[in-house]
């Protein structure tokens, strides 16, 4: 009967502790640092100017917004390694500040602004 929960205790022992080095492995993997790729210009796309153009569309019209341009200026590499914090700091609203952070990730991702690209969503009506 000893030896049922001796070896029952171990068992538990050896299940919890590979359960923590998986998981304190796996947090060390997250923490490691990952460098992002700054891909070619694409097509049309070239510089800054016409991929902001590229993801504007009527109500969302990013390549007219001055802060956003002159935080990302005129450098191809800009416009991938410029961070959130520092378009708040140049006075981007959150909603361009979010749009443009997607748009960027998905032409990183190799996507074509002509088809991901979407407009804002219109004003509500109110009837009544």
């Amino acid at each position: 009967m000893l030896a049922r929960i001796t070896t029952a205790v171990m068992a538990s022992a050896k299940a919890s502790s590979s359960r923590t080095i998986t998981t304190t492995a796996a947090v060390a993997a997250a923490a490691a640092p990952t460098r992002s790729v700054i891909p070619k210009p694409q097509g049309t796309i070239s510089d800054p100017a016409t991929f902001l153009t590229s993801i504007s569309r009527t109500r969302r019209d990013l390549a007219s917004n001055s802060s956003l341009t002159s935080a990302i200026g005129e450098e191809w590499s800009n416009i991938f390694t410029i961070r959130s914090d520092q378009l708040k700091q140049a006075g981007v609203t959150t909603k361009d500040r979010r749009y443009f952070l997607w748009a960027r990730e998905k032409f990183r991702q190799g996507a074509n602004p002509d088809v991901f690209a979407i407009d804002a969503k219109p004003k509500k009506k109110v009837r009544g």
